[in-house]
């Protein structure tokens, strides 16, 4: 129940920083969390990273997007298509 715990809050504090309402659904009903962290907990270890799956292709599409054109606009690049 802790790793739960721990894992639903990591989510959901990546999802409030998430300012477009779309994507920001999209990644709260599709986000999976899996790997190293689950094991790290498990082992009562330092949490590394998290890695993130998405239940939909459609998904990691849209969220990759967002961080991409977010890293542009606070670097001042061009906003690329993917």
């Amino acid at each position: 129940n802790t790793i739960k715990m721990v894992i639903r809050k990591k989510l959901t504090n990546i999802a409030k920083s998430i300012e477009d309402l779309e994507v920001r659904g999209l990644f709260e009903t599709n986000a999976i969390v899996s790997g190293g962290a689950i094991a790290s907990m498990l082992a009562g270890e330092k949490i590394n990273d998290y890695d993130l799956y998405f239940r939909t292709r459609e998904t990691a599409r849209l969220v990759a997007k967002y961080y991409v054109d977010l890293f542009n606009l606070t670097n001042s690049l061009s906003t690329t298509v993917i």
